[in-house]
């Protein structure tokens, strides 16, 4: 069940604006191009990374100038963070992206979205997601991977994985549900991760998206550029690598937000 909860059309500036309710448990935005771009519209799907403090219009304006060449938007929390409900889990955000996928399919046969023409962007632990999503999935057809989270086993079973999340439980409480009883959830993730379904180097063996683009940074401790060669080096789709000069795991600077962003609309480029 999906609800689409403004009655009348709702604007942001050029752009319309439709707020979304998937089975109750699943909250999101679609932003739509300017009137001057005529449906079926090309689609970018965003997934948040962990713990997504911002909310959902800060990351629409991230990625605004995708609108402005015609492309719609969706943005949305996995469940458990923010105004989504339930708990966070690795099946839960896969079994979230399957809905939205669906959703989007049932869109498409409407001609409101172009089903040749469905990606994603995919940032932090949402690109691990993503990326389980694509083994699954065949609607993708490409998939853009901003400083991903790849060796998520490695970071689960290291002793900073439990001080993040005493951090986010004593800083940002409820921001992020499920993660209160720090022990059980590394322990729950643990069994996930040892689900071949879950595991990284077995998904990329059978990705459906056509196209796949990295942007890292040259400097990421999060994810060092070694690490992603490493990873991706048996997958069935050959990645396009794109190394930030001088950035970390996040785009801080102005000038790194605007390189990122050219890269981004580089891949995205409609012909």
């Amino acid at each position: 069940m999906v609800n689409l909860e403004f009655e009348n059309k709702q604007f942001d500036g050029p752009y319309e604006v439709s707020e979304i309710q998937i089975n109750k448990m699943l909250r999101g935005m679609f932003y739509f191009p300017p009137e001057s771009f005529k449906k079926p519209y090309p689609l970018v799907i965003y997934f948040h990374g962990f713990p997504q403090l911002f909310p959902l219009i800060e990351l629409i304006k991230r990625y605004k100038f995708m609108l402005d060449i015609g492309y719609a938007l969706v943005v949305f929390n996995f469940r458990g963070y923010r105004h989504s409900e339930g708990k966070i889990s690795i099946s839960s955000h896969v079994l979230d992206g399957q809905k939205i996928i669906e959703f989007v399919n049932v869109m498409a046969k409407k001609e409101i979205f172009e089903i040749n023409n469905i990606n994603i962007i995919a940032h932090d632990f949402g690109a691990y997601i993503a990326l389980i999503l694509c083994s699954k999935v065949r609607v993708v057809n490409k998939l853009l991977l901003v400083s991903p989270i790849l060796e998520l086993k490695k970071k689960v079973y290291g002793e900073d994985f439990k001080k993040v999340l005493q951090y986010i439980n004593r800083f940002l409480p409820g921001n992020v549900q499920g993660i209160e009883n720090i022990e059980e959830f590394i322990q729950m993730t643990k069994n996930e991760l040892s689900k071949e379904e879950f595991q990284i180097e077995k998904c990329i063996l059978k990705l459906k998206n056509k196209q796949l683009k990295i942007i890292i940074g040259e400097i990421d401790k999060v994810t060092p550029i070694v690490e992603v060669n490493m990873t991706l080096k048996g997958a069935n789709i050959t990645p396009d690598i794109f190394i930030m000069d001088g950035m970390d795991h996040e785009c801080i600077e102005d000038e790194d937000f605007k390189k990122l962003n050219e890269e981004v609309l580089k891949f995205f480029k409609i012909n």
